[in-house]
């Protein structure tokens, strides 16, 4: 009776262990997903080359290229609005192992010249599909594809009351209220 006790109990913390390795794997891609709109939004070079595996296949429409390419294009791009905002969400994950597959909705919105407006903004409404890898117990983005939605713009016209609101402009991580590195 007590080694079919002791069987049972390993049997179930192998079952819990594997939860809790599929728990933290899911979590882990999560932070993958959201730290790479935090990256680009606060122009953190060194944040967004840790999202990408060198060898990844990035198409963005826009951009199609590798893992080291894409860091320099997102940059260059980033600094031509005075302020970017990038949200993920609805999220679906499947994770397999040392690989994952994801599906998230995003929004982008731009503050920025405008040759026409004066100011102008645009939001960008779309989806990622990605697959991520973990390799030497890191999470990095080995596929990443973007498929557009909906595109708005038009000239910057906020209101009065929102005169005194602080701007997220000039975000950087030099910027005193830079964290998380």
């Amino acid at each position: 009776m007590l080694l079919a006790n002791k069987a049972m109990v390993k049997t179930m913390l192998d079952a819990g262990n594997a939860t809790l390795e599929r728990l933290c794997a899911e979590r882990d891609c999560i932070r993958l997903l959201h730290a790479y709109g935090r990256a680009i939004d606060w122009q953190d070079r060194e944040g967004l080359a840790g999202l990408f595996w060198p060898d990844a296949t990035i198409d963005l429409g826009f951009f199609a290229g590798g893992g080291v390419e894409v860091v320099e294009f997102l940059l260059a791009n980033a600094v031509r609005s005075q302020r970017r905002f990038h949200m993920t969400s609805n999220i679906l994950l499947r994770v397999e192992g040392a690989s994952a597959l994801a599906d998230s909705c995003c929004v982008t919105h731009a503050v920025g010249p405008d040759k026409a407006r004066g100011q102008g903004w645009q939001l960008f409404l779309g989806r990622y599909l990605d697959r991520l890898e973990r390799r030497g117990g890191e999470w990095r983005f080995a596929e990443r594809r973007f498929l557009l939605n909906g595109y708005h713009e038009g000239a910057q016209d906020e209101p009065s009351p929102l005169a005194e609101v602080p701007r997220a402009a000039g975000l950087t991580p030099d910027h005193p209220q830079f964290r998380f590195r």
